[in-house]
Formats: C-alpha cells, sequence, structure tokens
C-alpha cells in the first residue's frame, strides 16, 4: 500500500513539475500561438475566406490545400467548412483535398511547433500537408473520373442543401468569437465609450482568449505536457528507442496506425511528440504519429459519416495514413541524407 502511494505520489509530482517546467520554457512560444489563434479566429472572417476561394466548379485542387493548409481550421471546423462544399456542385477532388490538408497545419501551430521542436520539423508538416493534400485531391479527381467508386457518396445529394454561412456549433468546442448571422462578428454598442470596443472587437477577441486560448489550447496544452511526463516515466527510452527509433522500418508504420483513433490537435500533440523525441524516437514516426492524430479520429470518423458515406470515408482514411507513411519515410530519409 505504501509503495502505490508513493508511486503515485511520484507520478503526480512529476506531471505538475513537467508541466510548470514547460510552461516557464515555452510561454513565448505558446503565447504567440493563443494569440495568433484567437486574432484569426476573431478578425478573419472565415466564411467570407472560404467563399472567395470555393468558387462553384471553378475551385481548384490547389486553391483547396493551400486554403486547408494555411487557415486556423481544427478537424471540426473542417467539417463545418465541408458541409458547405458538399451542398455545392463541387467535384469530390477539391473536398478530398481539403479535408486532408486542413487539420494537419494552422499559422499558429507553426509557431508552437518551431518554437517547441524545430522550425525543420514544422516546415515538414507544413510540406506534409501541402503534399499530401495536392496528391489526395488530384488522385480523387482521377478516381472520380475513371471509376464509379464515389458515386453516390454525398449524403447531401437528395437532401436540402445546407447554406455556408449557417455554419454548424462545432461539436469539439471551437467556438469563439464565432460570425452572427449577417456574417460578421456582432457586438452590442449602447454605452458611451464602448465605440473602441465595438471597432477592434476586443470584447470577443477576449472572450476568444479565455474559451480558445486558455480553456482549450492551454488546457489541452498542460495536459498532453502531463502525459509526456508520464511516459518518460514509466517507458523506458529503450523500449520508444526499439519501437520507434529511425532505425526500424516499422516505427514510422506503427506511428501512424497509433495515432489512428486518437483525437488530438498539432497544438496539443507537441509536449508528447517532444517528449517522444528526447526519449529516442524518430522524427519521421512523429511526423507520421500528428499526421494521422490530427486528421482522424473515432469522432471525427463519425462526424464525416453524417454527410459522407462508406467509400469516401475509406478513402478518406486511406490517404491520410497512406500519406502520413510515406511522409515520415521520406522525413527519416531527407534527415539520414542531410
Amino acid at each position: 500500500m505504501n509503495t502505490m502511494i508513493s508511486a503515485l505520489t511520484l507520478a503526480i509530482t512529476t506531471m505538475l513539475t513537467a508541466v510548470y517546467t514547460s510552461l516557464c520554457h515555452n510561454w513565448a512560444a505558446l503565447s504567440v500561438a493563443i494569440l495568433m489563434a484567437c486574432a484569426i479566429k476573431v478578425y478573419v472572417n472565415s466564411q467570407k475566406l472560404t467563399k472567395f476561394l470555393l468558387r462553384k466548379s471553378k475551385v481548384s485542387v490547389a486553391a483547396a490545400v493551400l486554403l486547408g493548409t494555411f487557415t486556423p481550421f481544427c478537424a471540426c471546423g473542417t467539417m463545418a467548412v465541408i458541409l458547405g462544399m458538399l451542398s455545392t456542385t463541387l467535384p469530390w477532388g477539391p473536398v478530398m483535398a481539403f479535408l486532408t490538408s486542413s487539420p494537419l497545419m494552422s499559422p499558429n501551430g507553426f509557431i508552437l511547433i518551431a518554437g517547441m521542436i524545430s522550425l525543420r520539423f514544422a516546415i515538414a508538416l507544413t510540406a506534409a500537408s501541402l503534399v499530401i493534400g495536392l496528391g489526395s485531391g488530384f488522385l480523387t479527381l482521377l478516381i472520380e473520373k475513371k471509376t464509379n467508386f464515389l458515386t453516390n457518396q454525398n449524403r447531401f445529394k437528395d437532401a436540402p442543401k445546407p447554406k455556408l454561412k449557417a455554419e454548424p456549433e462545432p461539436s469539439c468546442g471551437c467556438s469563439g468569437g464565432q460570425p452572427d448571422s449577417k456574417g460578421s462578428d456582432h457586438i452590442s454598442v449602447g454605452k458611451p465609450g464602448s465605440s473602441v470596443l465595438a471597432k477592434w472587437k476586443l470584447d470577443s477577441f477576449f472572450s476568444t482568449l479565455w474559451t480558445l486560448g486558455f480553456r482549450q489550447i492551454l488546457v489541452n496544452f498542460a495536459v498532453f505536457v502531463a502525459i509526456g511526463s508520464l511516459i518518460n516515466l514509466l517507458i523506458p527510452s529503450s523500449i520508444i528507442q526499439a519501437l520507434f527509433g529511425g532505425d526500424h522500418f516499422w516505427s514510422v508504420p506503427l506511428a501512424s496506425v497509433i495515432g489512428l483513433p486518437l483525437y488530438i490537435t498539432t497544438e496539443s500533440s507537441v509536449p508528447i511528440i517532444q517528449s517522444m523525441l528526447q526519449s529516442g524516437a524518430s522524427e519521421g514516426s512523429m511526423l507520421a504519429f500528428i499526421i494521422t492524430g490530427s486528421a482522424t479520429s473515432a469522432w471525427v470518423i463519425a462526424g464525416l459519416n453524417t454527410f459522407m458515406r462508406k467509400r469516401a470515408i475509406l478513402l478518406y482514411v486511406g490517404f491520410v495514413l497512406t500519406g502520413g507513411i510515406l511522409c515520415g519515410y521520406l522525413y527519416n530519409l531527407f534527415i539520414a541524407l542531410s
């Protein structure tokens, strides 16, 4: 009994110490990432941006990939945009391109990864997002043109088509600073001196800072730092090196498969990846882990099932898994040759 209490005390102390140390060391990168995420959420009208880049049948796969890679959509935000895309006459190519690239990278995620892991890893993940998005988009266009594999895979085909601006409330709690029915953040103005708040949307910004910045990004970051510290405490580095080391051909696909059922965001996964790298995991395997973990999970697949049918979902998962494995191997090869 005393041994169990001692072990539990050690685990809790280790986790709290790791969280405190990580916040002290990484507060600058984390702060910039949070402020950027909140600023984009409040001041960039994602609906207008989406409509500008997604113009019916004239949308290209490249535009969809750029939209997915360089906008701060998480998995649930991606679904909201996909709803609008599927309600138009868009082919499956741009839809799949956006769907595979969007959850992998965002401006704030790039800053956090570059600050905590390395600029090289952040660039690699950005490149992977572009490669997977472009590859899946053009392959999907080819599949749609040459086969009937994606015929009747859109559940909205015979259903009333939702308008893009009627964006559903995300189920993962990513709301904050969302536009109102008029397409812009609404701030009531009635009190003297409130014009500054209205002009700069400060009340929306501080509200988003609390809901998105602190309650989501910061809390998830702290939780995953704690999990990473437990990994280092409970799992010997020799085991991590044996499973995910760069010298083992199975390390990349193993990390990809482990990432598939998890729901992790780019920001929250950084502490775990950092811990695994410190214990001897290869960067390629961790790149594969973050790709599959960010783009797929049980709830994401359940969400996709509401507006996509089985073959389209299987194609999506296949693109993410294959892309994650290939990018992981290529990244390890790049590191070995550099």
